[in-house]
């Protein structure tokens, strides 16, 4: 290869490497500072920072150094192990959640004051939300910032948020809470608490309803014994009317013939008597028993 050819690659891989040291690009949603000798380029007409914008753009090699920072949108989320132990008016903790919208307004200022570090910039910008929330939970009863006054508590977390990071940069657009609970072990003695008074309910509940259910076993018991006596009353009182009727029927029986009244009483009792062949009747002919028998020849003849 020939000096000239040398000269000419050397050369243009020199131009190369100028080029590629001079030239840059900022993709969409980031933007750029150029730090020369590690002060923030200016633009002459207006001596403000020269932010640099999505695009191609040079720079002087070896000289200028350029920072490319991210311009969306941004989410810090205080949850887990970095949730934010808070007190309340009437001293009680709660455990709150929450995360923060924001985003770099101010490019220059953000980079003067956190380095350009986005990491850093949370860190800070974590550090006085968690300031705010602390105050103005403590300003609050449990009852309000979970219910009643909940809408006013995030409004005020919000304005105080976003005067807070003006002075870094950036713009918290929102801050919203997530979840709110109690520590781990005061809601232990909590939940301790309820499971007490549940038991101590319920069985207040199952005591109630013994007594009620020996109560109507009771009512149903005498109901019973009374429905049993007035049936017993009742069914005494026709078995003695049936009695009075059948006695009055035996007696105008009676009355109409007595002698065969007292012939049909002699026929049962004899038939009863000698209903078993085994039986033995030990009796004087003579006796009253036998008196129909005495007379049924000469009731026979006299009939004929």
């Amino acid at each position: 290869m020939t000096p000239n050819k040398v000269f000419i690659a050397i050369t243009a891989a020199v131009v190369l490497l100028i080029c590629s040291l001079s030239f840059f690009t900022v993709q969409e949603g980031y933007a750029a500072l150029i730090l020369r000798l590690g002060k923030i380029v200016k633009v002459s007409k207006t001596g403000e920072p020269d932010v640099l914008r999505p695009g191609l753009h040079m720079k002087i090699p070896f000289i200028d150094d350029v920072r490319i920072l991210d311009m969306r949108m941004q989410e810090l989320a205080a949850t887990g192990s970095r949730s934010l132990t808070v007190v309340t008016k009437e001293q009680t903790y709660l455990v709150v959640e929450y995360f923060a919208k924001w985003h770099i307004s101010h490019l220059a200022q953000f980079y003067t004051s956190t380095g350009g570090s986005i990491n850093w910039a949370e860190t800070l910008l974590e550090q006085r939300v968690n300031d705010i929330v602390r105050a103005e939970y403590g300003r609050r009863t449990s009852d309000q910032v979970i219910s009643s006054g909940r809408a006013g508590l995030m409004t005020a977390i919000r304005e105080q948020a976003d005067n807070v990071g003006k002075d870094q940069g950036i713009n918290v657009v929102d801050v919203r809470i997530q979840q709110i609970t109690l520590p781990r072990d005061v809601m232990d003695s909590v939940f301790r608490r309820m499971e007490t008074e549940r038991k101590q309910f319920a069985e207040a509940k199952r005591a109630e309803g013994i007594e009620k259910s020996e109560e109507i076993k009771a009512l149903a018991d005498q109901k019973a014994t009374v429905i049993k006596a007035t049936a017993l009353m009742q069914g005494a009182a026709v078995r003695a009317k049936g009695d009075l009727d059948a006695a009055q029927i035996y007696a105008q029986a009676y009355n109409a013939n007595p002698s065969f009244y007292a012939f049909y009483r002699s026929l049962q009792a004899y038939e009863n008597s000698f209903a078993n062949k085994t039986d033995i009747l030990v009796l004087k002919p003579e006796g009253q028993f036998f008196n129909y028998f005495h007379n049924a020849g000469s009731n026979a003849i006299n009939k004929k």
